[in-house]
């Protein structure tokens, strides 16, 4: 519901009408699959992709501000973070990975079309290397705040791509 709402007033602040109605219509096909139709996660997580793609070209015309969009793309992650998980759980996830292994027997992601560029990047780095720390990760991102590369890591664990092993400074990711 928080997000719902955000989204909304996010919205009332684009000057493109077009933008406007546009996002406002899909934030209520959210909305609507969330309430009626909770069993389909997977249509779920695809209305919110559609949603994040408008507010993203909205951040891409200037139209939104860099803050709010930030804000809001984290509140997405999250929101699919936990509905993967809720797939997981019930055993409906669809959204596995082909995974190849390389001539040093470790494995390589090659085919993960839900994922965006820093989580593709991330499980990139672990056909280098077979765990990492997060300060390894957030070298790979230097502009990128500690806590996006978090939600980003908790989105993979979601997905069961990775795992986090340890507490604190001595946690490190492994690819599964």
């Amino acid at each position: 519901m928080a997000l719902t709402k955000a989204s909304f007033k996010v919205s009332d602040l684009i000057p493109d009408l077009v933008l406007r109605e546009k996002i406002k219509h899909q934030v209520l096909e959210v909305y609507k699959t969330f309430l009626i139709d909770s069993g389909n996660q997977s249509l779920l997580l695809k209305e919110i992709d559609i949603l994040d793609h408008y507010f993203c070209l909205g951040g891409h015309l200037n139209l939104i501000k860099e803050e709010h969009l930030k804000q809001l793309r984290n509140g997405f992650l999250v929101f699919k973070s936990h509905i993967i998980l809720a797939m997981n759980e019930n055993g409906k996830s669809d959204i596995d990975s082909q995974i190849i292994p390389l001539s040093d027997d470790r494995p390589k992601v090659a085919h993960f079309e839900s994922l965006n560029a820093k989580q593709k990047k991330i499980l990139e780095k672990f056909s280098e290397k077979n765990t990492l720390k997060l300060s390894e990760i957030m070298e790979f991102f230097p502009d990128v705040s500690e806590r996006t590369i978090r939600n980003e890591l908790t989105f993979l664990i979601g997905l069961g791509k990775i795992t986090r092993d340890g507490r604190g400074n001595g946690s490190f990711y492994k690819l599964n």
